[in-house]
């Protein structure tokens, strides 16, 4: 199910939407010479990214900030070149973190957005690929020449979530009491116990959605916004409240605070050693072991997750590899660990 805001709302928006300034980190006037006259670029382009008056030199870099025509005429691989460059540094957000579709999913994408072809082929001219997929960055430029129309449904074809509605299908023959111990985990074995023992006696079968199983602070957040809450704390929620409160029946708020979340992980609980089930906690971690996400497995490789503080991000069910496409770019090994509650091994 590709979920999205209907009003046109990103959570990015400021980062997206600043004038471009490429940022080369670590650069000095001559490397940023010789590496803008070895990339692909015709001579007008060539001779304008080096007019030392779109530069600003600074002790650890240089920032150049480029004409508007000068993002509409780089070609895919020139545009590949800087723009994989100014990736290496996190000032410059769009690069970083560029949008990515799948090399021969782009017409797909943008078949039911709603967008005149005409714009939708303006768009694609910005593309490049990286690492297998065609990325798209220049949103800013874009939004200037677009009806306000045009660029919310923009928006709401980039921002799309691919999320799932998961159905669980029963029949007499299975096994209800393993099921009633798998989804009735938490303590929650007598609350999913009648449904499913129902469903079990239903000839020929049935099937019900899982987020009839899913504990309360799970449930109601699912396929919602926290800027749909009246709760004052739902912008604040992010992935680590959302998977440390996900079997509270009242949300922990202590679980705002990263010192206190640490001590409970580090008390109550243990690396998972076997294959993971419903409630397990996922732990993504950066190059330098830094925790950067948190989720709850599901089953099937699927997750409960909130991806980012930002109260345009939802709480969705995603698989793990859609999920892990988030936090990690192609080219960089994902570490990744399962944890368990102490009470619930």
């Amino acid at each position: 199910m590709p979920l999205a805001n209907p009003d046109g709302v990103f959570p990015d928006k400021e980062e997206r939407l600043q004038n471009p300034k490429w940022f080369f980190e670590k650069f000095s006037e001559n490397s940023l010479t010789r590496f803008l006259s070895s990339c692909n670029l015709c001579p007008t382009e060539k001779g304008v990214l080096l007019d030392r008056d779109f530069w600003q030199i600074s002790t650890n870099g240089v920032t150049i900030s480029p004409p508007e025509q000068i993002i509409w005429s780089l070609n895919p691989q020139g545009r590949q070149q800087i723009y994989s460059t100014l990736a290496n540094s996190a000032i410059n957000y769009p690069q970083r973190y560029p949008f990515r579709i799948p090399l021969n999913a782009f017409d797909v994408k943008f078949k039911e957005s709603g967008l005149p072809l005409e714009q939708v082929a303006r768009i694609r001219k910005l593309t490049y690929t990286n690492s297998g997929y065609l990325c798209f960055t220049d949103l800013a430029a874009v939004e200037r020449v677009l009806r306000p129309q045009d660029f919310k449904d923009l928006i709401e074809t980039l921002y799309v979530i691919p999320t799932y509605i998961l159905r669980l299908r029963i029949s007499e023959h299975s096994n209800t009491d393993d099921l009633v111990k798998y989804w009735g985990r938490g303590g929650r074995e007598n609350r999913v116990a009648p449904i499913l023992s129902s469903l079990a006696r239903v000839p020929g079968g049935a099937a019900m959605t899982i987020s009839y199983l899913l504990p309360p602070f799970a449930r109601l957040r699912l396929y919602t916004y926290p800027e749909s809450w009246k709760d004052p704390t739902a912008g604040k929620q992010d992935c680590f409240f959302t998977a440390m409160n996900f079997f509270n029946e009242t949300p922990d708020t202590n679980f705002f605070d990263g010192a206190y979340s640490q001590k409970i992980l580090d008390t109550e609980y243990e690396p998972v050693s076997d294959e993971p089930f419903f409630g397990d906690l996922i732990v993504l971690f950066d190059e330098s072991g830094q925790s950067v996400h948190m989720c709850v497995y599901i089953a099937d490789d699927f997750v409960f997750t909130k991806n980012g503080v930002n109260p345009a991000q939802p709480w969705v069910l995603m698989r793990m590899s859609d999920m892990m496409m988030v936090y990690y770019t192609p080219e960089k090994t994902a570490r990744i660990m399962f944890l368990r509650r102490k009470d619930l091994g």
